[in-house]
């Protein structure tokens, strides 16, 4: 899961390095999470690029535009 402090400065455009926490990232415990800032969307998923098929839906953590899910 994303920290606080991370949720805030990518929301307000602070982030000193936005590509460290979004994207695809393993968690210390070697779990897989996938995050997306996507402002103004309603649903974000992870299609996969040969069949078109949804392979998770990631869930809104802000009402702001952030997603994320566990692989």
């Amino acid at each position: 899961m994303i920290d606080d402090n991370d949720v805030l400065a990518l929301l307000g455009g602070r982030h000193g390095d936005p590509f460290a926490v979004l994207g695809l990232h393993a968690d210390a415990g070697g779990a897989l999470w996938v995050r997306a800032l996507m402002p103004g969307a309603a649903t974000v998923a992870v299609v996969d690029a040969a069949s078109g098929k949804t392979l998770i839906d990631l869930l809104s953590i802000h009402p702001d535009g952030l997603f994320e899910a566990r692989i």
